[in-house]
């Protein structure tokens, strides 16, 4: 059996294939490391998969750069004061990892290197009843058993299948890294996990403390893992931002600081002092829940991750989902009788993980879109105030 993956979203998968099946991985970027991206956080469920069908070499690497479960004991909601609002607890006692992204793929890909093609950009795919091809924009092509598209939410592997999967929410994002050493302060509550702060008329700021307490970063990975600090994710609605696509880092933290002028000074200072190599702009895209994942007839072209179940970064649910969608292809094609049998198995049961993972994360989006109206602004605004209050005044500074 060949099985051609598309996009390095599907390394995980051709660690759990690579013992039963000749694996091609093509992607578009030049290395590895060639890749932006910030912290993943890692399920229960999804470590459970990476235990299971990647070398526990691999794995203890992958442990020896992330976060711990401690790291994500609690999700806090917060104000534009960063006064905590509801501090949710995570259940106690589960395997947990947040790895930063580039990190991730750097070590997935050490244990791969015949199997990896990098700068192959695939254009197309097509299938018939025995075999699946991809055409490159090299103009070569390559065959296989199957063709799994792990290439993100506008899969070019998909196009000719089936419009995209996903659409714009109407948000976007603006991300950015402050190292720990250059801030003064932080809210007490990220020391226990995440936060998402929100403001009146709909400007939401994720945060999330990371690489704090790590003990020993192999020196070949300590670029990609960073600094200790803590990543920032402004998110807005598309019409309150200036377009940010063509903006270089230093310019994208001055659009986010437009933005915080009402919010606590700390918020401003994180901005203005983020990692300019680490600052960037993204659209949020999502598919909708109640549409099918896999609108084509079954065949010899199938997909994971944000190719079939987009969802935007405010659930922190994407690359778990992922990486559960990898492990249940590669279980169907070990156990099924034929590829169509396993990838109609496969296909059957994606909704169980995908579809809660995408309503948990358009939960944030949809508020952020209703605040546009401005009688909800005008509610909003003292009943985030009155409830940061409830919640806590405590804003304890560390270092």
């Amino acid at each position: 059996m060949r099985v051609v993956i598309v996009g390095a979203g599907g390394l995980v998968l051709a660690h759990a294939l690579r013992r039963r099946a000749d694996v091609v991985v093509l992607d578009r970027d030049a290395s590895a490391a060639d890749t932006g991206g910030y912290r993943i956080a890692l399920t229960p469920e999804a470590v459970s998969v990476i235990e299971r069908h990647v070398p526990g070499s691999l794995v203890d690497r992958i442990r020896a750069v992330s976060d711990g479960p401690d790291t994500f004991s609690q999700f806090t909601i917060a104000n534009s004061r960063l006064r905590p609002i509801v501090i949710a607890p995570e259940p106690a006692g589960q395997d947990r990892m947040l790895c930063q992204r580039r990190a991730l793929r750097q070590i997935l890909a050490e244990g791969l290197r015949d199997e990896l093609r990098f700068s192959s950009t695939v254009v197309a795919a097509e299938s018939s009843a025995t075999q699946a091809v991809v055409s490159l924009a090299d103009g070569s092509r390559i065959a296989g058993d199957l063709v799994v598209a792990a290439d993100g939410a506008r899969s070019p592997t998909l196009r000719s299948l089936a419009p995209p999967t996903s659409s714009d929410t109407g948000l976007i994002g603006i991300a950015g890294s402050t190292p720990l050493a250059d801030t003064s302060a932080f809210p007490f509550y990220l020391e226990r996990g995440p936060a998402l702060a929100l403001d009146r008329r709909g400007v939401g700021m994720f945060l999330s403390l990371t690489s704090r307490n790590l003990p020993a970063v192999p020196a070949e990975l300590s670029s990609a893992v960073g600094p200790p600090s803590l990543v920032w994710g402004l998110i807005a609605r598309r019409d309150a931002v200036a377009d940010p696509f063509t903006a270089p880092g230093p310019m994208l933290a001055g659009l986010a600081a437009e933005l915080l002028g009402a919010w606590h000074p700390w918020m401003g200072e994180v901005v203005a002092k983020s990692d300019p190599a680490r600052t960037a702009a993204f659209s949020f895209r999502s598919a909708d829940p109640r549409a099918p994942r896999f609108p084509w007839p079954v065949s010899r072209i199938t997909a994971i991750g944000d190719a079939v179940h987009a969802m935007p970064p405010t659930g922190g649910r994407a690359g778990s989902t992922a990486i559960r969608s990898a492990g249940a292809l590669a279980d169907a094609l070990t156990d099924a009788a034929s590829i169509p049998a396993a990838v109609t198995r496969y296909q059957s049961q994606v909704d169980e993980w995908a579809v809660p993972a995408i309503v948990e994360s358009l939960g944030p989006v949809r508020v952020i879109r209703a605040l546009r109206h401005p009688l909800l602004q005008l509610a909003a605004g003292p009943a985030l105030a009155l409830a940061g209050a409830a919640g806590s005044a405590a804003h304890r500074s560390r270092r």
